[in-house]
């Protein structure tokens, strides 16, 4: 009689690398397999490929994998401490994790609940989750569209859902925590594999070096139990040992840390939506400017060399009289000519696309980041349930500030682009004319004819971005205003604000210069400065739970595992490797 324990092979498949590690999906019939080129395949049952993911970077090695427990997300831990997740639908990444040394174990755990098909009990439970705490963003804020196909970023066949719940948290009822093991002895916890709410370093002898073997975290999250090897400086032998940890916080604060997280994984959806469109406001900018400010330099250097009149007076010369000078009509015929004026005409193409990206997009994230915020703040100030979880209302206050602050920017730069546009696309016009004139070529009646407030815009354009400015015998111009906002360095030429009423009224005011509730402004700061610093003061302000919560876990044991002597022969023997089976502590 057979025994009814044994296993029977039922088919065999052919992979066409050699397969390193492989892991089922514990909801759908789908199987990640990772080879030894660093490339991870989705497959299903039928050994049907679904996708295939290829490695961050060369000589980049898979050391782990884990399925997030309702399937719907796949961790891929790599030798260069990356942790990707991977959303299963088409192996995009919704987000990244960054350990130092290397990703040596990942495991994914949701709160155990007995009887969790039980209708009544998930009702209670969700009952007293809307007690703690009420999500209300999809009342006040607006979805976030998705980025024009036009620009590169986003698809526009992404529903405004996709771009809304990028880091597909949505649906998540419960809290589930990702733990990741590195090579140098730390271990650190994510709540949904977004927000980190646990960072444990394992220490051991001077003279040994820790490495994590493997790390759980119960399914009640009263206990993290982590296997570790402890291995000499000179590599004779290595300890394998056992340690139990208490996380008490976590257990007792998982609907506060649930409602924290997923506040924070808005937070960080509404980042990774400001970065991908400051990326391509970038992308949109055309350096045809950059160009015309360096030819108009060197003729600038060329007339000072001669000691004749300056470049904005030849112009303004040529604009009222209609008469240039020799040198003038040299550079407009022979160094400029009607093709270089012509590239000019996609410098408004390029800046309304950078003005539709402000409005439809970045002022969308600004709002809803300083709705967030304001969220944790009141988190922060509810000190029963999350003063344990170590955030800062002062911190929390700054990022709100920067936020503040990041929206003033973008509304300089609209204001700049609009001010630009208006006088930039007059004076193309009048130097395509110009330059005709000047070549005896034929300029139609239409074409030819300036307004008033055409010419006005010529001279004002003239006399704001031509002004020769020296420094250190080389002659420069204020021509291009708009890339300098897009750079990571301080604006070359920022706005003059001193004929600003509301400015001189803040600062000759001593109670309202101070206030706490107007948003600094950053006059010599671009763009992507204020997007850094931003980042900065967010992180600052989210970072002191993992902080907490990793120096509340207190060791209650320790086991003596085994010692393998690391021989250095070439009978050398494969290392045993011992892992956690995972165990449901009842209470």
């Amino acid at each position: 009689m057979a025994d009814p324990c044994s296993f029977r092979q039922t088919d065999e498949k052919h992979a066409s690398v050699k397969v390193e590690k492989m892991l089922w999906s514990p909801t759908m019939d789908l199987i990640a397999v990772s080879n030894k080129t660093g490339e991870v395949v989705l497959h299903r049952l039928s050994w049907q490929k679904v996708w295939t993911l290829a490695p961050p970077g060369e000589d980049i090695k898979i050391t782990a994998l884990i399925w997030r427990p309702d399937g719907k997300v796949l961790a891929i831990g790599y030798s260069s401490g990356q942790t990707i997740l991977c959303n299963v639908e088409n192996s995009t990444s919704i987000h990244t994790l960054q350990v130092k040394g290397h990703v040596t174990c990942l495991h994914w755990v949701d709160k155990y609940r007995q009887d969790k098909d039980h209708q009544k009990e998930k009702t209670e439970d969700k009952d007293e989750k809307t007690e703690l705490y009420r999500d209300l963003s999809d009342t006040f804020l607006p979805k976030l569209s998705p980025i024009s196909k036009s620009y590169g970023a986003i698809s526009k066949e992404q529903s405004d859902d996709v771009v809304d719940d990028s880091k597909k948290l949505k649906d998540q009822t419960d809290l589930n925590i990702l733990v990741v093991g590195s090579d140098i002895g730390e271990v650190e916890l994510y709540a949904f594999g977004i927000f980190p709410i646990g960072s444990l370093l394992v220490t051991a002898n001077i003279a040994k070096e820790v490495k994590i073997i493997s790390a759980c975290l119960s399914e009640d999250f009263h206990l993290l139990t982590v296997v570790l090897q402890e291995r000499s400086k000179d590599d004779e032998c290595s300890i394998f040992k056992m340690q139990t940890f208490k996380s008490t916080i976590i257990a007792s604060r998982h609907q506060e840390l649930r409602a924290l997280a997923l506040k924070c994984g808005q937070i960080a959806t509404q980042l990774s939506y400001l970065d991908a469109t400051i990326k391509q406001m970038c992308e949109s900018w055309e350096d045809v400017l950059v160009e015309l400010d360096a030819k108009l330099a060197k003729f600038a250097e060329e007339k000072m060399k001669l000691g004749s009149t300056s470049v904005s007076t030849d112009l303004l010369d040529l604009l009222m009289f209609g008469t240039p000078s020799s040198e003038l009509e040299t550079f407009l015929l022979l160094e400029l000519g009607e093709k270089g004026v012509k590239k000019l005409t996609t410098i408004e193409t390029s800046y309304m696309n950078i003005q539709k990206l402000i409005l439809q997009h970045l002022h969308s994230v600004g709002h809803g980041l300083i709705y967030h915020l304001n969220d944790i703040r009141g988190m922060s100030q509810w000190f029963d349930k999350f003063g344990v979880l170590g955030l800062s209302t002062g911190d929390v206050e700054q990022a709100i500030n920067m936020s503040g602050s990041f929206m003033m920017k973008t509304l300089e730069l609209q204001q700049v682009i609009d001010k630009n546009l208006k006088t930039f696309k007059a004076f193309g016009r009048w130097l395509t004319i110009s330059i005709r004139r000047l070549s005896d070529e034929h300029v139609s009646s239409e074409m030819g004819k300036l307004t008033t407030q055409d010419v006005n815009f010529v001279a004002e354009f003239l006399t704001d971005n031509l002004t020769d400015t020296s420094q250190e015998g080389t002659t420069n111009f204020k021509l291009e205003k708009v890339g300098q906002y897009l750079k990571n360095e301080d604006l070359s030429h920022p706005v003059d604000q001193s004929n600003n009423p509301w400015v001189k009224f803040v600062s000759q005011s001593k109670h309202v210069k101070d206030s706490p509730v107007l948003y600094p402004i950053y006059s010599k700061k671009s763009l992507l400065q204020m997007q850094g610093m931003l980042e900065d003061t967010v992180y600052q302000a989210l970072k002191h739970t993992a902080s907490v919560i990793g120096q509340s876990l207190m060791l209650t044991s320790e086991y003596h595992l085994f010692t393998q002597n690391n021989l250095k022969n070439e009978d050398r023997q494969i290392p045993l490797m011992p892992k956690i089976s995972q165990k449901l502590c009842q209470h």
